[in-house]
């Protein structure tokens, strides 16, 4: 006869929880970038510019500047205004700052970004107060009073967004650490973007050429930093 050998109840305890998530740190460039260098956030009337550039340096898209540009008319104008309004070209743009003359311009990002960390903010509210202190240019020019800016837009009908790209190349071209620009062009039923490195022939170093063009036509904006722009 066989013996019955009492056998030992398992017990399975229940899992332990998982030990809570810290939650993830508080990302200073990434919401740099959207509260001071998103161009759709220059005019709070015209949230699609005709013309939005944006210069990011390096790997790690330090941000350099950005610049909107509206076409046309706004609800404010009325009366004579709306005679002329029609072709007005008003340009807006963010820089990061830096004193005299940066050997690249990324060092403008990196300077800007580690001048907000060092604070350690830890939310929007906080970013936008140093980003109050920290001396950004934002600035506006009238495009049309500008004649060199006006003779490089008399070149953009002949870019092509998509020189450069060679498909019947054996190999990719690498390009190691670029600044890159993105570019983007938006009309009546018409848009048009370039994003990449600075590519000679591209239309992105056409708009870096074209942000050149404006300088010595700024003056300080007559309108809230982007960051501090009302209901955004």
């Amino acid at each position: 006869m066989n013996r019955l050998v009492p056998i030992a109840a398992l017990v399975l305890a229940p899992a332990a929880p998982a030990p809570a998530q810290a939650p993830p740190g508080y990302d200073v460039a990434e919401r740099t970038r959207a509260l001071a260098f998103d161009p759709g956030r220059f005019f709070v009337e015209r949230p699609q510019p005709a013309m939005a550039i944006r210069y990011l340096g390096d790997d790690y898209a330090m941000p350099v500047y950005a610049i909107a540009v509206r076409k046309g008319c706004v609800d404010t104008d009325d009366g004579d205004a709306r005679l002329t309004c029609g072709q007005r070209l008003i340009a807006r743009m963010v820089r990061a700052p830096f004193s005299g003359t940066p050997r690249r311009p990324r060092e403008r990002g990196y300077r800007l970004i580690g001048t907000l960390a060092r604070a350690h903010p830890d939310s929007d509210d906080a970013l936008r107060q140093g980003l109050d202190a920290a001396g950004l240019d934002w600035v506006e020019a009238d495009v049309r009073q500008c004649p060199k800016a006006m003779a490089q837009l008399a070149t953009l009908p002949d870019q092509r967004f998509a020189a450069g790209i060679d498909f019947d190349r054996r190999l990719s071209e690498i390009v190691l650490h670029a600044d890159t620009i993105r570019f983007d062009l938006d009309d009546f039923h018409l848009r048009a973007r370039y994003e990449g490195w600075l590519k000679p022939g591209t239309a992105g170093v056409w708009a870096d050429g074209f942000a050149a063009s404006l300088e010595g036509c700024w003056k300080p904006a007559t309108a809230p930093p982007p960051w501090q722009a009302p209901g955004r």
